[in-house]
């Protein structure tokens, strides 16, 4: 049975119920929270591995949610999934620069979002590693290590650094990141909120990750 603990935040109880019969069904501990306010408190006074939240919800949304739990020292490390009925690009986007680390829309299979749930867990345990090792550069190829997949490691490990990316065709990329939330974004020495979403569409080509 697994150790880890997750909170999931959504203001509908029929899917708060759900979510926590599927994830103690699969040997989670669960915290449940009807609105944001709530799940910050719980998050503070007992902190989870895991947060899954829906975006709106009264009091305080998930967005400003997500933006207090990882500007806080002791908590942004925590891997942060918005499950939501919010579709719209603008809607991720806004959810990866707050640093969340999955946005997964509703609504969504069961094996799905227990492979994601498991996914955010592991790669949590590699950021600790990492963290440990000291190691600051990561090199490699975006065809294997994805760009999302990196914003997951900066996300989970609280770091602030950069992600700069070559194209196959020679042009550049930068994401800067601090305190695990997305700051600025350029392509080819351009920059602006238009300029994130090219960049996480790359899937091919060479980076760089540094932690600062």
């Amino acid at each position: 049975m697994s150790s880890y603990k997750v909170l999931v935040a959504d203001d509908e109880p029929n899917i708060v119920k759900i979510m926590e019969f599927e994830l103690k069904k699969s040997g989670y501990q669960v915290t449940t929270a009807f609105d944001g306010q709530e799940a910050l408190e719980l998050i503070k006074n007992n902190p989870p591995d895991l947060i899954l939240s829906d975006i709106m919800m009264p009091n305080m949304d998930g967005y400003e949610l997500c933006r207090e739990v990882k500007k806080d020292p002791n908590l942004r490390g925590i891997p942060f999934i918005f499950l939501t009925a919010k579709t719209g690009l603008e809607n991720r986007i806004q959810g990866y620069v707050l640093g969340a680390t999955k946005y997964i829309t509703k609504p969504c299979a069961r094996q799905e979002l227990l492979k994601t749930i498991d996914m955010r867990l592991r790669l949590a345990e590699e950021a600790k590693k990492l963290f440990e090792q000291k190691a600051r550069t990561f090199q490699g190829d975006l065809s294997i290590i994805s760009v999302f997949s990196l914003i997951d490691m900066f996300s989970i490990g609280g770091w602030s650094g950069s992600i700069e990316m070559t194209s196959p065709d020679g042009k550049k990329g930068r994401i800067d990141i601090t305190d695990a939330m997305l700051t600025k974004y350029t392509l080819e020495g351009q920059s602006g909120d238009e300029i994130l979403p090219l960049l996480l569409s790359w899937t091919q080509g060479k980076f760089t990750a540094e932690r600062f």
